[in-house]
């Protein structure tokens, strides 16, 4: 066999014996986006993938649904059957794929030609010959390495979504469970107010009211219709809305929710450790400090290699057309006399400032977050607090106080009627400010980038 065949040959089984060996993983490293996620929230993550053990996630989605909906069980339900997270992980499938692609040799080319003389007694010329970029095989580890920084980010922002996932989940529950809450709370409203309305009827067809207060008292009976109706439509948006995120349909949509939002914690935990866990937890944070190392990495891939232009070497034999073959060795080297990749390292030096800037302005952005959302739970705090140890129990004493008088015939129906939708007021306000509490904790899980940690 003469020496090109044999060259072309071995470049062949070469070329097919690293194609075998570069699979791209199903799971693209699924199981490291899992360890990130678990070191921050206590919830099970499935990736989808067509098999046969996706119908356990399904028996499980059926199994959270089957009591009361907590905020825990919907945010399990929303991290197996969201379709948006699951197209979330396939981002890992890709960016694994440009990892293998970055370990892969460029395939050679093989290149070949004849030339027939003009003289009838003369052969044919053959010219074949097969030529690699040499380039790309001295790059190879600076491109792997690359890569590797690359898909490590990916997997940042794979794990930072999941929990972002968590706390738009919890924030849709709780507003989703207060809407419940107050829908209830106005159909005892319109109940009071129907009541009232009634009892002047019957007042004003004995003489007793005027008809402008019979006008009144319709008409704040039927503000209150609406008004029921207004939370009606807001409790089915609420519960659409937290159906979207779970990612059910169909007779999955008929959940049921507690009948209350639950209590605040007894107290809250030091601002210095939130800012602390914050900055060491926050996935995003991780990955924009990968997008750093990434451009240093390219960065100094391009300076070292900047005088170096493409280089290909290959072998190519000829023959003659008196039939003699002539075969040696073939260089082709790129000169960079024009061009030493300047502008490139340009581009790149101002990218990495550019990056690292964006890394401590998102630092002090984070801080400030945490902050703020402290503030807002230690005010909402006050707010609950002082609705539950003054206003409702001073607003209950009202009520109280004015069903004696009426029972003792010291003061009217209307009275009594008026201090009950007081107290109902009083109650919707304060149903307002447990719901923001509870959703402004759910930002501030986000904000720390996992869970909360237990007070001291």
């Amino acid at each position: 066999m003469k020496p090109i065949f044999r060259c072309i040959v071995f470049l062949l089984l070469l070329s097919l014996l690293t194609t075998g060996c570069a699979q791209v993983p199903k799971t693209a490293a699924f199981n490291d986006v899992e360890r990130l996620v678990g070191k921050r929230v206590d919830y099970r993550l499935r990736w989808i993938q067509g098999t046969e053990a996706d119908r356990e996630v399904e028996k499980a989605v059926e199994e959270l649904l089957k009591d009361e909906l907590t905020s825990e069980k919907a945010v399990q339900i929303a991290l197996l059957n969201n379709p948006y997270i699951q197209a979330v992980y396939e981002e890992l499938g890709i960016t694994q794929a440009d990892v293998v692609e970055a370990g892969l040799l460029e395939n050679p080319v093989l290149f070949g030609q004849a030339r027939w003389s003009d003289q009838s007694e003369a052969s044919t010329n053959y010219d074949f010959g097969v030529t690699q970029t040499f380039l790309n095989i001295l790059m190879l580890p600076a491109r792997t390495k690359l890569s590797s920084i690359r898909f490590e980010q990916a997997k940042l922002h794979v794990a930072d979504k999941v929990i972002n996932l968590v706390a738009e989940v919890k924030k849709s529950y709780f507003s989703a469970l207060s809407s419940r809450q107050l829908r209830d709370l106005r159909r005892k409203i319109v109940s009071a107010a129907q009541s009232s309305y009634e009892l002047a009827q019957r007042l004003y067809a004995a003489g007793n009211i005027a008809e402008l207060d019979l006008a009144k008292e319709n008409a704040f009976y039927e503000q209150t219709r609406l008004e029921l109706a207004d939370s009606e439509t807001a409790l089915l948006e609420a519960r659409e809305q937290l159906n979207r995120l779970l990612g059910l349909w169909g007779p999955q949509t008929q959940w049921r929710l507690p009948k209350q939002l639950p209590d605040i914690p007894a107290d809250e935990i030091a601002l210095e450790k939130l800012e602390t866990m914050a900055i060491e937890n926050r996935l995003d944070l991780a990955a924009e400090k990968k997008e750093v190392e990434a451009l240093a990495q390219a960065l100094g891939m391009t300076i070292d290699w900047r005088w170096v232009g493409q280089i290909e070497v290959g072998i190519s034999t000829e023959r003659e057309t008196d039939r003699t073959w002539l075969t040696g060795p073939s260089l082709a080297i790129d000169l960079p006399i024009f061009n030493q990749r300047q502008t490139d390292i340009a581009r790149l030096e101002a990218e990495l400032r550019r990056s690292q800037k964006l890394l401590t302005g998102q630092a002090i952005k984070i801080r400030s977050e945490v902050r703020s959302l402290r503030n807002r739970i230690i005010m909402l705090r006050n707010v609950i607090e002082h609705y539950q140890g003054t206003v409702l129990p001073l607003k209950k004493k009202i009520v109280d106080l004015t069903l004696k008088n009426y029972n003792y015939m010291l003061t009217g129906a209307f009275d009594l009627l008026l201090a009950k939708q007081q107290e109902f007021e009083a109650i919707q306000k304060y149903l307002g400010a447990v719901k923001d509490y509870w959703i402004v904790r759910a930002e501030m899980q986000k904000a720390l980038g996992g869970r909360l940690p237990i007070s001291e």
